[in-house]
């Protein structure tokens, strides 16, 4: 006796219009939403409207000494800042006093506030170096350095103390780490810039959307009153989200 084929054909053509219908549901599946905007400029006008802002000034040289990021650097600034749009200096700045050694190690901290990272976000800033009288006939900056870096974890502070970064791994800008000397009447093209100098940083790396936050280190080994390090400026940090 024959079977009838019409049940399995049936069964068939439900089979592939479901699959044809899951496919086609796929296609038109919504797309993620996209990254809220973290744009930002931060002037640093004032050091105490940046901390409210949410920016985090930690000092963890070795040993400590007395003197953080501040308005300027000091009183009065070391220089004229880059760009001032308030009565302040117009800029911040750290020091060789940020390590109590007469050569210590310079490892003084300006966070970000919390923003939500992704890969193609930019990071932009000013900074220079501050040139001291050498004891003799010239004026130097006995060799600067600058670290811009990003937490792959989460948003924490942890950075850690001395040589140790903490949670702040991914390094995405080092400027002079062999800490050149550079002097007015011996300047040098690989030291720290003498003048106000602009840097672009493309954020990338990242294996997922982070909330997390950057950060400037000013690091100097070797640093100190009898050593390497006078003191940088930092100013007119823009952060910039991609797509936006």
């Amino acid at each position: 006796m024959k079977t009838s084929i019409l049940p399995k054909l049936f069964i068939l053509c439900s089979a592939i219009f479901l699959l044809l219908y899951s496919c086609k549901k796929n296609k038109t599946a919504p797309k993620a939403a996209p990254i809220p905007d973290q744009s930002f400029v931060e002037e640093f006008d004032s050091s105490t409207a940046a901390v409210a802002r949410g920016w985090q000034f930690i000092n963890t040289s070795d040993p400590k000494g007395n003197s953080n990021w501040k308005n300027g650097g000091e009183d009065p600034p070391f220089f004229n800042a880059y760009s001032n749009k308030g009565v302040n200096a117009g800029f911040i700045g750290a020091d060789y006093l940020s390590t109590s050694a007469q050569q210590g190690i310079i490892s003084n901290w300006l966070i970000s506030p919390s923003i939500l990272m992704q890969n193609g976000d930019r990071i932009i800033f000013y900074t220079r170096a501050w040139n001291l009288f050498d004891g003799v006939s010239d004026t130097t900056d006995f060799g600067n350095s600058l670290q811009v870096r990003i937490n792959p974890v989460n948003d924490g502070l942890d950075v850690g103390n001395g040589l140790d970064p903490g949670n702040f791994t991914q390094i995405l800008l080092d400027i002079n780490p062999n800490l050149v000397y550079s002097s007015i009447n011996h300047p040098d093209v690989f030291a720290y810039p003498s003048q106000w100098t602009r840097f672009d940083i493309t954020i990338s790396g990242l294996t997922d959307t982070l909330q997390t936050r950057f950060a400037f280190r000013y690091f100097v080994t070797n640093g100190g009153s009898n050593g390497n390090g006078s003191g940088i400026g930092i100013d007119s940090v823009a952060y910039k989200s991609f797509g936006h």
